[in-house]
């Protein structure tokens, strides 16, 4: 339902972690295979990156490894569609929903990517594409956030546009 432009992917990823409040003592899961970006935004917010382990087959976070890494500490999850390949977000989904916690995908290499007929970066709260020269879509930077939260999506252009209510 809505869509944000950012600057660059980065900056739509420490967005979205923003929006949800993450803090320092928080604890947010990222997988071990990803680009340095999934973990310096969980840093920049002063919480600590709790690495999963891969699938070996997909490269992707490993679903079934995932709740052994929940603290009362996690506050969600940032799922990497790696080169453009879905992770298995039904059970992420599923472990997400029965510990409350968030979770954004990074879609960033996976732009028109489907995990069972779905597109990624709409299954999770929020998703995040990147528009960087090395990517499928690219604006030479750039990048966009996508959410069906009206809440959430207002936040973010709260936070976005420094504050400035456009009302």
């Amino acid at each position: 339902k809505h869509a944000l432009s950012t600057n660059n992917g980065t900056t739509a990823l420490h967005l979205s972690l923003m929006a949800f409040d993450v803090a320092p003592g928080d604890e947010v899961i990222v997988p071990t295979l990803t680009y340095v970006a999934t973990a310096n935004v969980v840093r920049y917010c002063g919480a600590t990156p709790v690495f999963v382990d891969i699938d070996s087959e997909t490269w992707n976070i490993d679903s079934e490894a995932i709740e052994g890494k929940i603290t009362p500490r996690t506050k969600g999850i940032i799922v990497v569609h790696l080169y453009g390949h879905p992770a298995d977000m039904d059970p992420i989904m599923n472990i997400a929903r029965r510990y409350g916690l968030f979770v954004v995908e990074d879609a960033a290499e996976a732009h028109g990517a489907k995990y069972k007929g779905r597109k990624v970066g709409s299954i999770g709260d929020v998703g995040v594409f990147s528009l960087y020269g090395n990517k499928i879509i690219t604006t030479g930077e750039g990048g966009i956030i996508t959410t069906n939260d009206t809440k959430l999506a207002d936040k973010m252009m709260l936070l976005k546009s420094q504050g400035m209510d456009p009302n």
